[in-house]
């Protein structure tokens, strides 16, 4: 006789592992295992009932939200502020020197210290291409 109360305890120790991962595949063994235990509560003596739920709800669960997963996991996670300034222009307030290795600009109301492959002078528009700690790597912007 399958005790119903293994699949449960299954499903219990499947989840605590999913929460630890977080990869939303282990949530739906888990959901697998704990209609398997409620089948085989019902079922009683039947073993193979209990094993058949258990593979086809796992099965069809997967299946039916690996599209959602993936959609998730290929947009990342949310953007941070400083992640958000890639793209803004900015005003130059310090000439930026590549080989000085010097230059500031303003971004909104923030400044920010300049890095750029070409001398920029000061009160020219910028393009921001990259964070990198506290320094924007710009590109001036054309006309």
């Amino acid at each position: 006789m399958v005790e119903w109360w293994i699949w449960l305890v299954a499903g219990l120790i499947i989840l605590i592992v999913e929460l630890m991962s977080g990869t939303m595949f282990l949530l739906w063994i888990a959901c697998g295992a704990f209609l398997a235990g409620i089948v085989a509560l019902l079922v009683g003596g039947i073993w193979w009932v209990p094993w058949v739920v258990f593979t086809v709800t796992s099965v069809a669960l997967i299946a039916a939200t690996r599209p959602m997963v993936r959609a998730m996991q290929a947009a990342g996670g949310p953007q941070s502020n400083v992640d958000g300034l890639v793209g803004q222009e900015a005003v130059v307030l310090v000439s930026i020197d590549p080989v000085a290795n010097t230059g500031r600009v303003r971004v909104g109301s923030d400044e920010w210290r300049a890095r750029c492959s070409v001398a920029v002078s000061e009160g020219r528009r910028v393009l921001v291409e990259e964070v990198q700690g506290a320094t924007l790597t710009v590109r001036p912007v054309e006309g």
